[in-house]
């Protein structure tokens, strides 16, 4: 409270979720290497990957990131930090994620690929600031657990079809949040985006 920050029984504290243990090289020691830091800057930080309860290609994963945040706010944390089994970020990332004092931020994103994807996180310069999006991926999102609160008794993430980040992002406008991304921290990306429904054929 003295140094102005939001009071919090654990002020700074963060649950790091990966979703699955399917990880690419060197994405797991780049995560622990960033939760090691965290915790030597003073803030209590735990890792640990959810269960992987998906039966097809992705089916299960809102009721994974579900399962997190519950077990976030059941456990104290003022963070969830969503992480995918393929990110490297720095290990200073969260901290200055952190240090932004928003309730819903993420960094830019840099494919290793070198392609962009047509994805505004990927797209935008460098260094110009906050930026507040209407929808951003959920491979590296850290979200003050408090924004689940409303939802806690009716689930916030869906698995069905069509539910994607857009979907999602809007329920969370509606009740009065929005994301941010801070284009001065930038994590790379060893997959492109996957939308594992484009290539079905639609019969209307």
């Amino acid at each position: 409270i003295d140094a102005g920050l939001p009071p919090h029984i654990n002020p700074g504290s963060v649950l790091i979720a990966a979703m699955g243990a399917h990880w690419h090289p060197g994405s797991l020691e780049a995560v622990r290497a960033m939760a090691k830091h965290t915790l030597m800057s003073g803030r209590f930080c735990r890792f640990y990957s959810e269960q992987d309860r998906c039966y097809e290609p992705y089916d299960g994963l809102g009721t994974m990131r579900n399962l997190a945040y519950m077990r976030a706010i059941n456990e104290g944390f003022e963070y969830i930090l969503y992480v995918d089994n393929d990110v490297l970020p720095e290990p200073d990332t969260l901290v200055r994620l952190q240090d932004c004092l928003m309730p819903i931020i993420c960094p830019r994103i840099d494919f290793t690929d070198g392609k962009d994807y047509n994805m505004p996180q990927a797209r935008i310069p460098e260094n110009t600031g906050l930026v507040m999006g209407t929808s951003v991926l959920l491979s590296f999102l850290l979200i003050k657990t408090a924004v689940f609160l409303p939802f806690a008794m009716t689930p916030f993430w869906d698995n069905s079809r069509g539910a994607d980040e857009e979907y999602h992002f809007m329920k969370l406008a509606i009740a009065g949040h929005h994301p941010f991304l801070d284009t001065r921290t930038t994590i790379k990306v060893l997959n492109p985006p996957h939308f594992p429904f484009d290539h079905i054929e639609r019969h209307w």
